[in-house]
């Protein structure tokens, strides 16, 4: 498949800012984790040769005027003072770039070349997941040495034909493309059912990015286990095949697909067995729809408990400031030993719940909320200090919202 570009718009706080190309290169050379190798100027867009670690990036940059088109998805928070100032502005700086063999690492540093060029950016709007990112957010992800996560790159989307529960509902993703990865999607699912399937369809997008490896069609991929530990086992299979399988009218299918969704995107299907794997007779994803309302089991990959255990301690100083509010809940997420008989070489912390207690420095007691499956000697109510190399995820209740290491943007509204 063709791998298209990444296409992001920052919305400058001061449109001054983009009326001056020389001022975007000279804060660019400034700036810290790349380097500008060359820059060439042309009459509609400046070419950017930028160098980060090992990989060469071209990268292309113009003003442009903009309007936010009304499906995107607005992925953060924004107060007033921002909506308002966002509604003022008319320009905007277009920045786009091919992504290099690491999707995640690419675009971190796409934030980076925004954030380095426009700190004060209102928001960022990416074509091409047809969101709408903070310009806080962005600044603190562009700043963080460690990247965000990998559903930033792409968005899922829900179409339904009507209001009623049995009412069909196309899922579908934005941004896998510019990984080099086809997008992904389930037809005919319903409102009953669609968040199930959507846990389906995020979680393998997912893998594929952090395996950087899409499943050849047809191909089984296990993907996690359902009721009483039934294997889940995907397949992809391309469009046009996967939409002949259904009624002509249904919503995603040929008419739906006139001016997109007709390139570079498969369907989700399973195998409910190894017969039917082996022969190559896959099912419709419904058939697992009893199966899957009984908490599913979808494994969170070792990559990914690493970058979120990152993420956490990086920003631990949030959680600790905002223990000093009494009304405030904490839960921290601890990542303890396992008893030896069930260690393995994937399996060596159990990582559980704990409530915040008490911050002392660097330190904290917690008060365990629930029974662990593989450290036999603690039990729920436990008590005990711990410190920074333990942490793996933390939660901050407060009596507005639910904050996690990712909505830390947050505290500077």
């Amino acid at each position: 498949m063709e791998k298209t570009r990444s296409q992001m718009l920052a919305i400058p706080a001061d449109g001054s800012d983009i009326e001056r190309p020389q001022i975007l290169v000279e804060r660019l050379r400034a700036a810290e984790g790349f380097r500008v190798e060359s820059v060439e100027p042309g009459e509609d867009a400046m070419q950017i040769t930028v160098v980060c670690g090992e990989e060469s990036f071209a990268v292309e940059m113009y003003p442009t005027d903009f309007a936010i088109p009304e499906l995107y998805r607005c992925q953060h928070f924004f107060p007033d003072i921002d909506i308002e100032a966002i509604q003022r502005m008319e320009y905007g700086l277009a920045v786009e770039m091919e992504f290099g063999e690491n999707a995640l690492f690419s675009y971190h540093l796409q934030l980076k070349l925004i954030h380095a060029m426009l700190p004060d950016a209102l928001a960022v709007i990416d074509d091409s997941s047809e969101k709408i990112l903070s310009g806080r957010w962005v600044a603190l992800a562009a700043e963080s040495k460690v990247p965000p996560a990998p559903r930033y790159l792409y968005t899922a989307q829900a179409v339904s034909s009507g209001e009623e529960k049995e009412s069909c509902v196309w899922l579908h993703t934005h941004g896998l493309n510019r990984c080099g990865c086809p997008e992904l999607e389930v037809l005919d699912s319903d409102k009953e059912n669609y968040q199930e399937h959507y846990n389906v369809l995020e979680t393998l997008a997912n893998r594929m990015l952090e395996d950087e490896e899409v499943p050849e069609f047809g191909s089984p991929y296990f993907l996690a286990y359902v009721a009483e530990g039934m294997p889940l086992v995907v397949t992809l299979i391309d469009w046009e095949d996967a939409v002949d399988l259904y009624d002509p009218e249904m919503l995603g299918g040929r008419k739906d697909r006139q001016e997109g969704h007709n390139q570079d995107t498969c369907a989700i299907f399973v195998y409910p067995s190894k017969e039917s794997a082996d022969e190559g007779k896959f099912y419709p994803l419904d058939i697992y729809d009893k199966f899957m309302k009984d908490n599913p089991v979808f494994m969170i990959s070792n990559e990914e408990t690493a970058r979120m255990r990152a993420q956490a301690v990086e920003r631990i100083s949030y959680l600790f400031k905002a223990a000093e509010n009494k009304e405030n809940h904490i839960l921290v997420k601890l990542g303890l030993l396992v008893d030896e008989e069930h260690k393995t070489q994937d399996n060596e912390r159990e990582h559980i719940w704990f409530e915040l207690l008490k911050v002392s420095g660097d330190r904290f007691s917690a008060k365990l909320t629930q029974e662990p499956y593989y450290i036999k000697d603690i039990h729920e109510g436990y008590t005990a200090q711990f410190g920074p190399e333990d942490v793996t995820d933390w939660l901050i209740y407060t009596p507005e919202r639910r904050l996690s290491p990712d909505d830390v943007y947050l505290f500077s509204i």
